[in-house]
């Protein structure tokens, strides 16, 4: 890993991040998408049980666009000053595989997992919204730990379960994913990957003071 005071800069290429991407997607990715449709099958639930319902789309394209880009940033600047300096600075085709990992499937599927699911059963099984809203967001953070992060990362993983959840928990019912997911991606692609070149080019900039 390079770091603000290294004068190399370790890039990230396609290939190093199919390395990791393929083995998650068989082993958390499939198991995460799978369970949620296997539970509304055997129950004779609705899609809408899940969060997948489509209504008031332009609203919540544009509140998942705006929440999104704000997310991103936050997570870029936690990511520079709370983790700690170290970066790996993607390539541009690798950039563009993150990008579209994060936005297009692992947002999707962790917000239908915890927000749509695990929210959803917990509530059915208690009687009561708040435990819903309780074991998913503690369980989505908490979950993190899994895959070795560092409680700094943890607790950031924390703060933007919140604010998921909060914009999930707002809506009037029958509730929708959709724009907690754009938020979730953009949010994880700012930390996991456009935050390495931001990070970049902040230790660029100060090479040439």
């Amino acid at each position: 890993m390079s770091s603000i005071k290294s004068p190399d800069v370790v890039r990230s290429t396609v290939a190093d991040t199919w390395r990791w991407l393929w083995p998650d997607m068989l082993m958390r990715i499939i198991p995460m998408a799978v369970i949620p449709f296997l539970y509304i099958t055997f129950l004779r639930l609705p899609l809408s049980f899940l969060g997948l319902t489509w209504h008031d789309v332009p609203e919540q394209l544009a509140i998942g666009a705006l929440v999104g880009i704000f997310m991103a940033a936050f997570a870029a600047v936690y990511r520079m000053f709370i983790v700690g300096p170290w970066f790996r600075r993607p390539t541009i085709s690798d950039h563009f595989l993150q990008g579209f990992f994060y936005l297009f499937i692992n947002g999707p599927v962790e917000e239908l997992f915890f927000r749509g699911f695990v929210w959803a059963a917990i509530t059915q099984w208690t009687g009561w919204i708040g435990w819903g809203w309780l074991v998913s967001t503690a369980t989505y953070t908490l979950y993190h730990r899994l895959g070795k992060w560092n409680w700094r990362s943890v607790g950031g993983v924390g703060l933007a379960g919140l604010v998921f959840s909060l914009i999930y928990l707002e809506q009037p019912t029958p509730r929708t994913l959709l724009a907690v997911i754009i938020v979730h991606g953009f949010t994880t692609a700012g930390f996991l990957s456009w935050g390495d070149e931001v990070m970049y080019q902040r230790w660029k900039r100060k090479q040439g003071t």
